[in-house]
């Protein structure tokens, strides 16, 4: 990514245009009468070379897609705080790897969170927002719909997993969105009918109002509670052991 030419050439405009911009104002100093001895060229040299290092961070950080994976990991931080809270008797499960695919064409994504107490199991996909995004808006923005199409194929791979030991256990697909700028649903949490179970929607800074909702309803007894978690806690070790090999 570093490497892509667009980058290279956008790198290359900028020490370009920090070498003119260098020149030139050396030059302006001189024209005014204005000596630039030791200290004084030092200054600038240092300077120029601070900020050009900022536009050079700043061009890899944007440019490569590590801000969106900062701002995701932070964002899924959030999410991870504000399911803590839930109490001792759920299990949090995070980045939770799966494989996709056969042979050279697989390849690996992770869940956000699994989480398994007494409402259920439940999935959750954690989205971060800059821009404006309606939560409960009559039209499904896409960028919506796609993380519900997300979070409902995770279910569909956490629900394979744990048929083993409880073909039944309910499955709660959520989208957790994050943002300044987004815009919580009118009942703070919104229900779009999905594949099986209604994928939940929610605001992750109203969750002092959907996480009680959470443990409103029993289905799982605390022996149910222990056997899925275990089952993820031995998937886990697994998918481990074939990475570090």
């Amino acid at each position: 990514m570093l490497l892509a030419p667009p980058i290279i050439v956008m790198v290359a405009a900028v020490v370009l245009a920090y070498i003119l911009i260098f020149v030139g104002e050396v030059a302006g100093l001189k024209a005014l009468g204005i000596r630039t001895n030791g200290s004084a060229l030092a200054f600038i040299i240092g300077f120029f070379l601070a900020t050009f290092l900022c536009v050079i961070l700043y061009i890899g950080i944007v440019f490569t897609g590590a801000a969106n994976y900062l701002t995701g990991a932070l964002a899924e931080s959030w999410t991870r705080k504000q399911l803590s809270v839930l109490g001792a008797e759920w299990r949090i499960f995070s980045n939770v790897p799966f494989s996709v695919g056969f042979g050279e064409m697989s390849y690996e994504i992770d869940v956000d969170h699994i989480v398994v107490g007494p409402y259920g199991v439940l999935v959750l996909e954690t989205k971060y927002s800059s821009s404006p995004i309606d939560l409960g808006g009559s039209q499904l923005e896409k960028r919506i719909g796609d993380a519900m199409v997300q979070v409902e194929d995770n279910s569909g791979r956490v629900r394979a997993l744990l048929h083993q030991v409880d073909p039944n256990v309910p499955i709660r697909p959520i989208v957790i969105f994050w943002g300044r700028l987004v815009k919580s649903p009118d009942s703070f949490v919104r229900r779009v009918e999905g594949r099986g179970e209604d994928v939940r929607i929610v605001h992750g800074g109203d969750a002092k109002i959907w996480r009680p909702r959470l443990t409103e309803k029993e289905v799982l007894h605390s022996a149910s509670v222990e056997r899925l978690s275990t089952k993820i806690d031995d998937y886990l070790t697994y998918m481990n052991r074939r990475s570090s090999t």
